[in-house]
């Protein structure tokens, strides 16, 4: 599942540089830090984000839920590509 929550980031991420939706840029900052925090932390698949980091990852899920409502398949599909093409390169973020 913390898998699928760094996809959404980036994914929103993506989907808002094709002109869908719009979050300041340090709230994805913040997002990528509360679930990288929560990587580092896990153990044995348990993994915890504290109830003070959830605002962000509540607001780029409603976010993404928008994009997945509005954006058209092909930009959706480029998005995915982007992401995919992100992780395999060795930049740290795509910001």
């Amino acid at each position: 599942m913390l898998a699928k929550l760094v996809k959404a980031l980036y994914l929103a991420w993506y989907l808002q540089q094709a002109g869908f939706g719009a979050l300041e840029r340090d709230l994805y900052i913040d997002a990528e830090r509360i679930l990288d925090a929560a990587a580092r932390s896990a153990s044995e698949d348990i993994w915890l984000i504290a109830a003070a980091d959830c605002a962000p990852i509540t607001r780029l899920l409603d976010l993404h839920e928008q994009q997945l409502q509005t954006a058209p398949v092909f930009a959706v599909d480029e998005a995915e590509s982007r992401v995919v093409h992100f992780g395999r390169s060795d930049k740290r973020s795509p910001w």
